[in-house]
Parts: structure tokens; C-alpha cells; sequence
């Protein structure tokens, strides 16, 4: 008995000793002292994207990982993990930062985001061809089926838009949109990017901006310390990758890779809309 008692502790000991160095020096610290940064990855195009061939992560959120990491000479490291897990992920240290996080109030409340936003998009709904639809107030009906993804700040906006549509959650975006291309909902809402994406894939349905249209910004999450040093380097980089049109490269870099023409649709980058 006490020998289990004993391995019990030191196994314990073990999975509280990440959190435990993040905490007493701080991310940065562990980020340098491992030579990995380790960022979180949920299936979402354009953001991260997983190929079923080679298992590899590619997207604009890898892409910004990957540019990080060069800038502190060390590895960028994907971890999967889901919208919904990715607060409970970064607290349990499984990770150091996720992009394309939005900072909800809820959010703030559980990790740390920086000040400079990452970029910017506007919410938009993939419906059915010939849909009379301008407002988010017409897709608020009794009879209009809506899905989102479970977890994301979408899932909280439409929670609070509609009061009379039928609302579905699901665990990603793709499941979301299989679910359209089934017929099992009626309009799938997302951030025009991902619902880019998604149409140029299917060829179905068409993509529109319901009024009020409103830029939203997203950011990243990070895990809440008492050493600001990885917080106030993330603020900083973000405001200068911003300023030099970075957020637009890495965007217009992965539609190339879809077949997708950039120029015909908003990128990034409010200022340029």
C-alpha cells in the first residue's frame, strides 16, 4: 500500500509539474526554456485545418504560430483540442496560446487576452440560394433551423439574437455545414472567412452579411499568470503584425492554396474593407 501511495504522488507530481513551471516562471519562460511554443488547433477553415492524408495542420492561425515562434527562435507545436475544451486547455496547460479566440466577457474572466486585436471579421450566414434575406431579424422565425458551432462566440451571439429560430449546435464547423448540405438546418452562421471557405468548397447555397454588419475583433487566449512578460509580448507583436498587413498575407496565402480568389471578397483588415 505504501508503495502505491508513493506512485500515486510522484504520478501526480508529474501532471501538476507543466502548470507548476508555467506558473512560477511564468509562459515565456517555459516557451524558452522548452524551445516549443504549443498552440491550440480546432478544426476550422480558414484558421486550422488538418489534412486526412498527412495529418498535417495548416491554416492562418498555424501560419501566425508559425511566424511567432521564428520571431522567438523556437518550434511551433499544434495540439488539437475543440472551441468548446480550448479555455480548460489552457488553463491544464496542455497549450500556451490559441488564436482566433474571441475575448468574451467569459472568457476574460477564465484567461488573459492582449489589448491589440488579431485581426477582424464580421459574422455572416451560409442559407439556400434565392433566400430573400437581409437582416438577422428575418432569419429569426419559427420555422428557420440555424446551426452553430458548439463553444464559439457565434454560439453566444445567436443565443442572444434569436428569440423564435430553431437552434442547432454542433462540434465543428464542418459538421455544421454537413448538416446544410443535408438539409437538416436551414443556414449555417459563421465569420465570412470560414463561410468563404465552406461555399468554394460545396457550390451550394450562397454566402450573405446580414445587416447590421459590424467588424468583430478576435484575439487569443493565454493562460492568466502573475509574469505578464508572454502577455505584453503577444500585445505588441499583434499590434505590429496588424499595422504591417500580416493578418491579409497569411489569409490571401491559404485561399491561394483552396483556389480561392482573395481579391473578391473582404480580407482581414477592417481599414481595407
Amino acid at each position: 500500500m505504501k508503495r502505491r501511495t508513493l506512485i500515486l504522488a510522484a504520478t501526480a507530481a508529474m501532471a501538476l509539474a507543466p502548470m507548476a513551471r508555467a506558473q512560477d516562471g511564468g509562459t515565456m519562460a517555459q516557451v524558452m526554456d522548452s524551445g516549443e511554443l504549443r498552440i491550440g488547433v480546432a478544426a476550422a477553415e480558414p484558421w486550422f485545418y488538418k489534412d486526412p492524408m498527412s495529418e498535417e495542420w495548416t491554416g492562418v492561425g498555424v501560419a501566425m504560430g508559425s511566424r511567432m515562434a521564428e520571431d522567438l527562435g523556437v518550434q511551433m507545436v499544434p495540439v488539437e483540442t475543440s472551441w468548446a475544451n480550448a479555455v480548460a486547455g489552457l488553463q491544464a496547460n496542455q497549450f500556451d496560446i490559441m488564436f482566433v479566440l474571441d475575448p468574451t466577457e467569459e472568457r476574460r474572466q477564465a484567461l488573459d487576452f492582449p489589448e491589440n486585436p488579431l485581426f477582424y471579421y464580421a459574422m455572416g450566414a451560409l442559407v439556400q440560394e434565392g433566400t430573400d434575406v437581409t437582416s438577422w431579424d428575418a432569419l429569426d422565425t419559427p420555422e428557420t433551423r440555424i446551426g452553430v458551432t458548439l463553444g464559439t462566440s457565434l454560439d453566444r451571439n445567436v443565443t442572444e439574437m434569436m428569440d423564435e429560430a430553431q437552434i442547432s449546435r454542433f462540434a465543428s464547423n464542418d459538421e455544421a455545414i454537413a448538416a446544410f448540405a443535408a438539409g437538416r438546418i436551414d443556414a449555417v452562421v459563421q465569420f465570412h472567412p470560414a463561410l468563404v471557405v465552406q461555399y468554394a468548397r460545396l457550390q451550394i447555397g450562397e454566402v450573405i452579411l446580414p445587416e447590421p454588419v459590424e467588424p468583430v475583433a478576435t484575439s487569443a487566449g493565454m493562460r492568466q499568470e502573475d509574469s505578464t512578460e508572454f502577455l505584453d509580448w503577444v500585445n505588441t507583436t499583434f499590434a505590429e503584425l496588424y499595422d504591417a498587413g500580416v493578418p491579409d498575407e497569411l489569409f490571401d496565402a491559404y485561399l491561394a492554396t483552396k483556389d480561392i480568389d482573395a481579391s473578391t471578397i473582404p480580407g482581414l483588415v477592417k481599414e481595407d474593407w
